[in-house]
């Protein structure tokens, strides 16, 4: 039977999507400075959430606060990979790319860049304080919707 955890990781992983949005904003002069950056970020997160960490819930405590973490690094490695194409996209319509292989490695620089400049401690920290919290808010969530499922 469904329980409600997959919406619920979603939900998590969203909301801490759009928090680093904002903060990872200052730290790169790449992003769009419009308001649909801290959307998408949100939007590809919850993704992740629904996807990947609502499956890998409820074996141990630690075990979802591993789970958390590694869709938190998923959901960056997304997230980085969705705006090194839209790069590729807005250089190669101001045609600052000749060849089709330019732009083909211009994705990796972009990706790489995007991923180094997220390297800033206090960013990682929040990241990381963000997993941990989902990871143990999610764990004793799940056990309370399988303890009243159950109970049924």
């Amino acid at each position: 039977m469904f329980t409600l955890i997959r919406p619920l990781a979603a939900l998590a992983l969203g909301c801490l999507g759009w928090l680093a949005a904002d903060a990872y904003r200052p730290l790169n002069e790449l992003v769009p400075e419009t308001a649909t950056f801290g959307l998408w970020v949100a939007g590809l997160s919850a993704l992740v959430g629904w996807l990947f960490l609502g499956g890998h819930l409820g074996r141990a405590l630690w075990y979802s606060v591993y789970a958390s973490l590694q869709a938190v690094v998923l959901a960056a490695v997304l997230i980085s990979a969705v705006f090194s194409v839209r790069q590729i996209f807005v250089l190669g319509y101001r045609r600052q790319y000749r060849e089709p292989m330019e732009a083909f490695t211009g994705f990796f620089e972009h990706l790489v860049d995007f991923l180094r400049m997220g390297f800033e401690p206090g960013f990682l920290t929040l990241l990381a304080a963000g997993a941990v919290v989902i990871g143990i808010t999610l764990h004793i969530l799940r056990m309370l919707l399988e303890r009243r499922r159950m109970t049924r």
